[in-house]
């Protein structure tokens, strides 16, 4: 049991990127006493490195992969700068020499047909950018309802190659387009060009070497289950479920948007409504990975990665050098993909596959993993999005401070840049710090 004689001056809920920024910058500050409680067994939150399923020599990022908006305001380029071990991605392309398309039946799609869907397509993301409407509507609505050009699409295989091109705006947006507000499309970039830094070793094991050379005071194994504000006394009061108790003048809430759904911790007084009307509107995707390797590699060695127009397995990344394919999952498909048998999804993978390749033997993987993101406890979803009828106001109050006492940090509430990326709660983090710190100076 902690004492309640001893009083912190801030005390950080979360050792996720947010947390771990504001935990840096607080420590520049004399004499400021600061704890940061992690629920789970390490730091990080959703930016994790497995070495352990398929060994040291291959690093799997389960959550977070990019540094994503690398550019020299970039919070996080102080603490990784390019080597020779790490590269750049400019731009998602669409069509490449690496990237073969292949139809629901196993067949190979032309790359005429591919660039004559990928015209189409970029025809209709212009149109979504420009469109101007009274009520926000979903983009699949706006899709349905307003452009006659996707309706009226009679080539079957050009339809099911521009659903799989809106599928990589549902990827990114870990949602799909029924849920994704049309006002506020691709308002989670602010327009920054789409840099991405490949970190060698992993995202998790980075983030782990910022936590260790800063040796930031964290506590791990330490759920909050509750937090009150003390009025009288001026201080916060927060509950563990094993029965600690903590006191400070300031709390940094910087756990998931998807725990704060779930009501996870217990707030005393009940947050504002405007709080949590934010909380509830603004959206949370899933998306997930299915690690597979195999003994042998049956795929072109050059191929970076194989798109489908399947419905489900769309988005497949190649890395030959450790024989291993990863398959992307999104929203509702990630959703039914955790709760149904592996097995069963393996061997639905394998038999796509095998469409793929029916010139050759294609082996079983010899060894597979699935991250499960929706059913983590300790995130309940990968990261935010703009739901229908949400905008950057929505970020304001997401990040705006209640009962005098209680900040707000996370990718899902940095209203003043990206959102959904890990330079995004680390920006975050940062923002918050900072004005807690001026309470201080006050």
């Amino acid at each position: 049991m902690t004492s309640e004689n001893e009083i912190f001056d801030v005390i950080i809920i979360g050792c996720g990127p947010a947390g771990i920024a504001a935990a840096i910058d607080f420590q520049k500050i004399p004499n400021l006493k600061c704890r940061v409680l992690e629920a789970r067994n390490r730091v990080g939150g959703r930016v994790i490195t497995d070495t352990i399923t398929f060994g040291d020599d291959t690093p799997i990022d389960l959550g977070a992969q990019w540094l994503h908006h690398y550019r020299p305001e970039n919070p996080l380029r102080e603490h990784q700068h390019l080597t020779k071990d790490t590269y750049l991605n400019y731009h998602f392309v669409i069509r490449s020499s690496t990237t073969p398309f292949f139809d629901i039946d196993g067949t190979k799609i032309s790359a005429k047909k591919v660039a004559e869907a990928e015209e189409i397509f970029n025809r209709l993301c212009k149109t979504i950018e420009e469109t101007i409407l009274p009520i926000d509507k979903s983009i699949l609505d706006v899709l349905k309802d307003d452009f006659h050009e996707y309706e009226q699409i009679t080539d079957k295989q050009i339809k099911r190659l521009i659903d799989l091109f809106f599928g990589i705006i549902e990827q990114y947006e870990a949602s799909n387009l029924d849920q994704l507000s049309t006002k506020s499309y691709i308002a989670g970039d602010k327009g920054l060009e789409g840099c991405n830094l490949a970190i060698p070793n992993g995202f998790g094991l980075f983030i782990q070497d910022i936590v260790r050379k800063h040796d930031l005071s964290v506590e791990l194994n330490t759920i909050v289950t509750r937090i009150d504000v003390l009025s009288n006394e001026e201080l916060v009061r927060i509950s563990t479920a094993n029965e600690q108790t903590y006191l400070c003048r300031y709390v940094l809430v910087t756990i998931p948007l998807g725990c704060l759904k779930k009501q996870s911790i217990e707030f005393h007084p009940a947050l504002p409504d405007w709080k949590q009307n934010a909380i509830d509107r603004m959206g949370v995707g899933i998306s997930d990975k299915i690690f597979l390797q195999f003994s042998r590699i049956f795929w072109d060695s050059t191929w970076t990665s194989i798109f489908c127009t399947s419905a489900r397995f769309r988005f497949i990344l190649c890395r030959p050098e450790n024989r291993m394919l990863i398959v992307k999952l999104t929203a509702r498909v990630a959703l039914e993909i955790e709760e149904k048998n592996e097995q069963e999804t393996i061997d639905e993978i394998m038999n796509l596959l095998r469409s793929f390749f029916v010139d050759r033997e294609v082996p079983e993987p010899t060894r597979y993993l699935f991250t499960k993101w929706g059913q983590d406890k300790f995130s309940q979803g990968s990261y935010s999005n703009f739901a229908v009828g949400t905008d950057n106001q929505t970020l304001i109050d997401l990040a705006r401070e209640c009962h005098e006492r209680i900040y707000w940090a996370g990718e899902h509430a940095n209203y003043d840049g990206t959102i959904g990326c890990v330079d995004s709660a680390f920006e975050s983090g940062k923002h918050q710090a900072q004005r807690i710190a001026e309470r201080f100076n006050k």
